[in-house]
């Protein structure tokens, strides 16, 4: 598992097919890495509509945790796999 270290520079929500049985919503978060200044954009989040409810709560709670690290400009460890794009765990250095 990689383990990327910096500051999230950007959050984009989108929906996609509203209004259809296959919508859905995703969240991606762009990371710039403390080390190398390289920018790693990463999918924290993506799901149906019709999702169950505890999935969505959990979604709703990254979000916040990456918004108040990006609003208070805090330092995050991003957890992911190598190959994949997609967020296993966040960690936010609080003061």
């Amino acid at each position: 598992m990689a383990e990327v270290i910096g500051k999230i520079t950007n959050i984009k929500l989108n929906s996609f097919l509203q209004g259809t049985i296959n919508a859905f919503d995703i969240c991606n978060v762009s990371v710039k890495e403390t080390s190398t200044g390289t920018t790693w954009l990463f999918h924290l989040w993506q799901s149906r509509d019709d999702d169950q409810a505890v999935h969505r709560v959990i979604e709703t709670q990254r979000l916040a945790l990456v918004r108040e690290a990006a609003f208070r400009n805090l330092t995050v460890h991003v957890l992911a796999e190598s190959d994949s794009g997609f967020v296993d765990g966040i960690q936010v250095d609080t003061p």
